[in-house]
């Protein structure tokens, strides 16, 4: 996609530029994929963590 807008700029790439945003697309979206399952983690912790105080309560 990037690709893509900087030839529609006028950017001529070469493979090696080529190779490189395909990587970057690749590190972004496995940045995404990590802060995902970091979310889902948290979300997680907090019902499990709810779950156990509200155990300890009714004892």
């Amino acid at each position: 996609m990037r690709q893509k807008f900087l030839r529609d700029l006028g950017i001529d790439l070469d493979g090696t530029t080529d190779d490189l945003l395909q990587q970057f697309d690749l590190n972004g979206f496995m940045d995404e994929i990590s802060d995902n399952r970091l979310k889902e983690e948290d979300k997680k912790i907090e019902e499990l963590s709810k779950k156990i105080k509200e155990e300890e309560e009714n004892k």
